[in-house]
C-alpha cells in the first residue's frame, strides 16, 4: 500500500539563508550536550497530510467530495490511525497541509515538537511534486534545527525520507514486493541496532527486543521498498542513516524495514506500528494480541518522548487551539478507522 519516495525535491530552504551560520546550524543534536533537554509535558506532533486523490481516502470518502462548496473542498487527508497512535503516548496532533506555503510550513514547524510522515499511495517518485517539496522542506528544517526536533516516517514515510536523502527516486523499488500486504513479521535486526537510540540494547526493554526478533508483531502493508544493498551503494544514504533492520518478502526480495539517522532524531519504519492497536480490517490477518500491542506501544512512547525534548510552542493559546486536530471531525467509512479531510 505504501509507495514511492524520492529526493530531487525543491529544498525550500535557500542555501544563502544559512551561509553565515552554516557550521552552527549543521551541528548534530548530540553536540548540544551539557544542556539538559526540556521536559515538555504537553507535546504536539504535526502530521503531514497527503494529496487526497492518492491518500487512500477518496474511495472510502467519495460522498464528502461530491457537491458542496468547491472553494472549501478537501485537498488532502490522513487516516485517524496516526492520530490515535500519537495520542496513545500523550501527544496532541496538528495537521500540516502538504499544499501549505513555505512560510506556513515554517511557522507550524517552529510551533510544534515533532513531525510524522504517514503511509499512503502518493506518487513520491515525482520528486518535483508539492508533496515532496513540503516533505523536503520539513526534513531540511529538522536537519538545521539546533534543538532536538524529531521526525518519524511510516511506510511511505520511510520511502520519502530515503528518496529525499538519496537525491534520487531510483533508490525505490516499486511494485516488486509480494506477500507483505498484509503480513505480520518479526524484524531481522542488524548489528547497527545494538547501539541505536531506537532499538539499542541499553535503551530498549529486553521484552521489546525479544518480541521484535521472534514474534509476528510488525504490520507490513506495502509493495514498494528499498533494497538493503542500496544503502551501501548510495553514499548519501550510507552517510546519513543506520539500517537497524531488514526483512524478506515471499519471493525472496530483501527490503530495509527500520532506519535511524546517524546525527539527527530522524527515524523510519517500513511497517505500521499503529495498526495492531487500531486497525480491525484485513479479515483477521493482523495480530492484535497483547504482545503485539505492547511492542507497538513502545514506538509511540519512544517518538513522543523524543518530541518532549524541545520546548517549541505556539506563542498564543488561541492559535494553538485553532490548529489542533480537535477542530476537525473524521469522516466515517466502511473500514475500522476513519480519515481526516482538509481544505487547502
Amino acid at each position: 500500500m505504501m509507495k514511492t519516495c524520492s529526493l530531487s525535491m525543491k529544498s525550500g530552504v535557500p542555501p544563502h539563508r544559512f551561509s553565515t551560520f552554516l557550521l552552527v546550524l549543521l551541528l548534530p543534536f548530540q553536540a548540544l550536550g551539557g544542556v539538559p533537554p526540556p521536559d515538555n509535558a504537553r507535546p504536539i506532533v504535526g502530521i503531514l497530510t497527503t494529496p487526497l486523490e492518492a491518500g487512500g481516502c477518496v474511495t472510502s470518502f467519495r460522498s464528502t467530495l461530491d457537491g458542496g462548496d468547491p472553494d472549501g473542498a478537501p485537498t488532502s487527508c490522513f487516516h485517524s490511525l496516526y492520530v490515535k497512535w500519537l495520542e496513545s503516548a500523550g501527544a496532541r496532533v496538528v495537521p500540516i497541509r502538504y499544499d501549505a506555503s513555505d512560510s506556513e510550513l515554517l511557522h507550524l514547524a517552529t510551533s510544534i515538537n515533532g513531525i510524522l510522515f504517514t503511509g499512503g499511495d502518493t506518487p513520491i517518485i515525482h520528486t518535483d511534486s508539492q508533496y515532496m517539496h513540503a516533505a523536503g522542506y520539513l526534513l531540511n528544517h529538522t536537519k538545521h534545527s539546533i534543538d532536538h526536533f524529531p521526525l518519524w516516517g511510516t511506510c511511505m514515510g520511510i520511502q520519502t525520507l530515503s528518496i529525499l536523502v538519496a537525491g534520487s527516486a531510483d533508490v525505490l523499488e516499486s511494485g516488486i514486493f509480494t506477500g507483505v500486504d498484509p503480513q505480520m513479521m518479526p524484524l531481522n535486526l542488524t548489528a547497527a541496532a545494538v547501539d541505536s537510540r531506537l532499538l539499542g540494547t541499553s535503551s530498549t526493554a529486553p521484552s521489546v527486543l525479544t518480541a521484535l526478533r521472534t514474534a509476528n508483531v510488525t504490520t507490513n502493508l506495502h509493495h514498494d521498498g528499498i533494497d538493503p544493498k542500496t544503502f551501501l551503494i548510495n553514499s548519501n544514504l550510507q552517510d546519513f542513516y543506520h539500517v537497524l533492520s531488514t526483512n524478506v518478502d515471499t519471493s525472496g526480495h530483501s527490503f530495509v524495514s527500520t532506519i535511524e539517522a546517524k546525527d539527527y532524531p530522524i527515524f523510519g519504519v517500513q511497517w505500521h506500528p499503529e495498526r495492531p492497536q487500531f486497525d480491525w480490517s484485513y479479515k483477521g490477518l493482523l495480530n492484535h494480541d497483547l504482545l503485539a500491542i505492547q511492542t507497538m506501544q513502545y514506538f509511540s512512547n519512544f517518538f513522543v518522548q523524543e518530541a518532549r525534548r524541545n520546548d517549541r510552542r505556539f506563542q498564543v493559546e488561541s492559535e494553538e487551539k485553532s490548529n489542533l486536530i480537535y477542530n476537525y471531525s473524521p469522516e466515517m467509512s466502511d473500514s475500522s478507522y476513519q480519515a481526516y479531510l482538509f481544505a487547502k
